[in-house]
């Protein structure tokens, strides 16, 4: 009988059991908004003040002079290659009149990064001082990175409107965990035995911190400041759509407007800021105590800059005059050439008009194929997927959650799942939850059908892995907003666009994981089923993809999240879903939707997240004890 009345329950969630959660946050809200000025009003003004500064400052500052110092000291210390990419990147910028965007990107991530690396580092520490404040500030930080990014914009702009500031605060906000973790695990990893031996040097608490503990723990810091800085330009260029400057307005713009030349154009210059930022403040490779024994050999003539060991070369002479030289030319000829925000050349380098003749030739002449392609995405994916999770009752989605939950993770944590389940109907977001999950559902499923067959194929041949790897570097460096451009050139606007973005954003990280899992496999292993007469397809389906299953899983299970987090940039062009809600509340301002839709979307990853996990540990028991070298070779 109870399980009849579960079958023929009603489809759709119950409104008696609807919490206007999001009202009673609202009202708080408005609550705050009236009593709370002297508290956010303070700090706004203090951020907007800091922003304007530095952009003035760095207006002042003649551009020749700002490029060729950039380029040169790029170039010095990080190598020929990387100054060609600055170099690159301002020739891109100059040519397309991108000059003061970049400026103004360039000041937003100076406030925003050094207040996420100050308060990161904070947060890091307090950790690191105890067992018990570091379960409080994991929990803190596992909250913040869960909660989807585009949600932080609703709150935000509801105090302090449109502009600059309330997106410097979404960006710290989004950006500053990873520095906070980072910190947090290299305090943790200092030696005992170092510490011990300060301490009965007679060392006090803070030279310990000062002297031994960050020094010792900087690489790990400076791991986590990138992560952090790549944090900030992902939200930097996202918080356009609420007024933001910089180089992610023009991009938003075309978006907005379907000029995907004009896009393309911003995303490329952006793309390029991202590549060299990423490749600056990555931590270079070599051992540390290599490290400390060519600084303990400094000699005379030895100098040491910014963490660079740098003898005086022909290089650095020959850097320096050529700035020099820059420097000398800006003040002798001074003239409309050195005015890159409204150059005499004009803007030589348009994409709006060949980007435009593109589209119109790819439409008329892969139109067909277009056509098919998205027609199959649509009625076998899309259709599919979305009539069977609006088949299904309600109560029978929260009792099948439950159950797999209790299977794959315990008693605990499967009730937990299906009250999390229980929690999307609730607040009122049970059919947007089944659209969003048609549309994830239909690009993961694409994204390894595509990715696992190319990470085999990477794993089994470095000609191969060769090529695909810098293009996996590249789409994984772009801010994931990007991905929208080809969708929509080649797809237009709705569902199908929206599968192609995410499949785009989600196919990197299942193919390098199926590649890390397949050439990962024991080696012993492998050697004793070729030494049993398997060939190497038997190898690769009874050996490596078995042991590295559980890697595998994890790249499929990472592809859900960005997945998801794809959900509210889809919504962009036509995604419906609770991407769709986020977006909504965020251009209409309406706090109490926006809480809901980002709760909703909260609790998606979270039950997505334990049930990959669970998963995975379940398959990988199982495949680790089927797997044997007679039963490989047979």
């Amino acid at each position: 009988m109870i399980v009849i009345g579960v079958v023929s329950a009603p489809i759709a969630f119950p409104t008696a059991l609807r919490i206007p959660l999001g009202r009673e946050v609202e009202e708080s809200f408005n609550d705050f908004e009236e009593d709370g000025t002297w508290l956010y009003e303070p700090i706004a003004t203090l951020l907007a003040s800091l922003f304007d500064s530095i952009v003035a400052y760095l207006e002042l500052i003649s551009p020749p002079v700002f490029v060729a110092a950039v380029v040169l000291l790029v170039g010095y210390f990080r190598g020929v290659r990387l100054g060609l990419v600055a170099a690159a990147m301002f020739a891109w910028v100059m040519l397309g009149g991108l000059w003061e965007p970049t400026i103004q990107t360039v000041a937003f991530m100076v406030v925003a990064v050094s207040i996420s690396a100050v308060v990161g580092i904070a947060m890091g520490l307090v950790a690191a001082s105890g067992p018990r404040a570091n379960a409080v500030v994991r929990i803190l930080l596992d909250a913040l990175q869960a909660f989807p990014s585009f949600a932080y914009l609703v709150p935000v702009v509801f105090l302090l409107g449109m502009g600059n500031t309330p997106a410097i605060i979404v960006t710290v906000i989004w950006a500053m965990p990873p520095i906070a973790r980072m910190t947090n695990v290299g305090l943790r990893e200092v030696s005992g035995e170092v510490l011990e031996a300060a301490v009965v040097s007679g060392a006090s608490r803070w030279q310990l911190l000062r002297d031994v503990r960050l020094p010792m723990a900087a690489p790990r810091i400076r791991a986590g400041l990138n992560q952090t800085i790549m944090y900030a330009i992902a939200m930097a260029t996202m918080a356009a759509m609420i007024g933001a400057a910089g180089l992610g307005a023009p991009v938003w713009s075309g978006l907005r407007r379907l000029e995907f030349g004009d896009a393309l154009q911003g995303g490329i210059a952006l793309v390029l800021v991202a590549i060299l930022i990423d490749r600056l403040t990555a931590p270079r490779p070599g051992p540390a105590a290599a490290q400390r024994r060519t600084a303990a050999s400094d000699g005379p003539h030895e100098r040491r800059v910014g963490g660079f060991l740098r003898k005086p070369s022909l290089a650095g002479v020959l850097a320096f005059a050529g700035f020099l030289a820059v420097v000398i030319a800006s003040q002798v000829f001074r003239g409309t050439w050195q005015n890159f925000a409204d150059p005499p050349w004009g803007t030589p380098l348009r994409l709006r008009e060949p980007v435009g003749d593109a589209v119109i030739w790819a439409t008329t002449t892969l139109g067909p194929g277009l056509d098919a392609i998205g027609a199959t995405i649509q009625q076998a994916g899309l259709n599919r997927l979305g009539d069977f999770f609006t088949s299904i009752p309600w109560p029978v989605v929260v009792v099948c959650a439950g159950a797999i939950g209790v299977v794959v993770s315990g008693w605990i944590k499967g009730v937990l799942i299906g009250l999390g389940v229980v929690a999307i109907g609730s607040l009122g977001m049970w059919g947007s939850t089944v659209e969003t999950l048609a549309v994830v559902s239909t690009s993961i499923l694409l994204a390894g059908l595509i990715g696992i067959p190319v990470g085999i194929a990477i794993s089994a041949s470095n000609a191969v892995a060769a090529v695909v790897r810098p293009i996996l570097d590249v789409m994984q460096t772009l801010p994931i907003y990007l991905f929208v451009i080809p969708a929509v050139m080649f797809f237009g606007t709705g569902e199908v666009a929206a599968v192609l973005a995410t499949l785009l954003a989600t196919v990197p990280p299942v193919i390098r994981f199926t590649n890390t899992a397949l050439r990962g496999a024991d080696a012993e292993v492998v050697e004793a089923a070729v030494t049993f007469g398997a060939t190497p397809g038997q190898v690769l389906r009874q050996v490596r993809i078995p042991l590295g299953l559980q890697t595998i899983m994890v790249g499929l299970n990472q592809a859900v999240l960005l997945a998801l987090a794809m959900a509210v940039v889809s919504a962009m062009i036509g995604a419906p879903g609770l991407g769709g809600d986020i977006l909504a509340s965020v251009e209409r301002v309406d706090l109490a939707r926006g809480v809901e839709a980002g709760l909703a979307m909260l609790l998606l990853g979270v039950i997505t997240d334990r049930l990959f996990d669970g998963s995975v540990r379940m398959l990988t028991n199982l495949t680790h004890t089927s797997v044997s070298p007679g039963k490989a070779g047979s």
